[in-house]
């Protein structure tokens, strides 16, 4: 029997939340992503959110690697650029399986700036715990991160269903025995949640 719903942030709850489209041309680079500019920034965003390096950290990591100065600004340059809005349609899903008593959490791979603009925006409201990488120190899709969730909520794999919009993610959840499901959409959601009897 599903106890608990793990849902995904980033392309399930939320939509815009890509930061470069405005980000790179801020810093002057004609790249349309870190990863782009160079794949060791894939690894210090990774780092970034698995709490282990600071944002100023970071931005040492871009003017070695790129051997640029970073543009004056102020606070977070991160989360300058990151206007994340809430899907609807999902929301209210997951408020109607939160109504009917299941336990709703979040496992989300988030730095710091993100998670405070959530934060401030309200956008976790609906769960009732938020599992983030940066202050557990772990990432998806690392098989720890499902294990310390599953732990914290004190329930098996099999008593979990998982929706992500990663495959990597979902596959690495599937693999360790949660019931993960790929998020496509709200629609596809709805009917994945209506086979386990989770939804009318």
């Amino acid at each position: 029997m599903i106890k608990c719903c793990i849902f995904d942030m980033g392309g399930v709850m939320i939509r815009d939340y890509h930061m470069e489209p405005e980000l790179m041309p801020f810093l002057g680079l004609n790249e349309r992503s870190f990863a782009a500019v160079d794949l060791r920034f894939r690894e210090a965003l990774r780092l970034h959110s698995r709490g282990e390096i600071k944002e100023a950290d970071f931005w040492s990591y871009y003017s070695e690697i790129t051997g640029k100065a970073v543009p004056p600004h102020d606070g977070s340059l991160l989360g300058r650029f990151f206007h994340p809005t809430l899907d609807e349609p999902t929301v209210q899903t997951a408020m109607e399986l939160k109504a009917s008593g299941m336990r709703l959490v979040c496992g989300t791979n988030v730095i710091d700036a993100h998670y405070d603009i959530h934060i401030k925006l309200n956008q976790y409201a609906v769960f009732d715990k938020v599992y983030a990488s940066h202050l557990i120190g772990i990432v998806k899709p690392e098989s720890a991160f499902y294990d310390y969730m599953l732990k914290e909520e004190g329930i098996t794999a099999a008593e979990a269903f998982f929706t992500d919009d990663m495959a990597e993610n979902v596959e690495t959840a599937s693999h360790f025995g949660l019931n993960a499901f790929l998020y496509t959409g709200a629609s596809a959601l709805r009917e994945q949640l209506r086979t386990f009897g989770l939804l009318l």
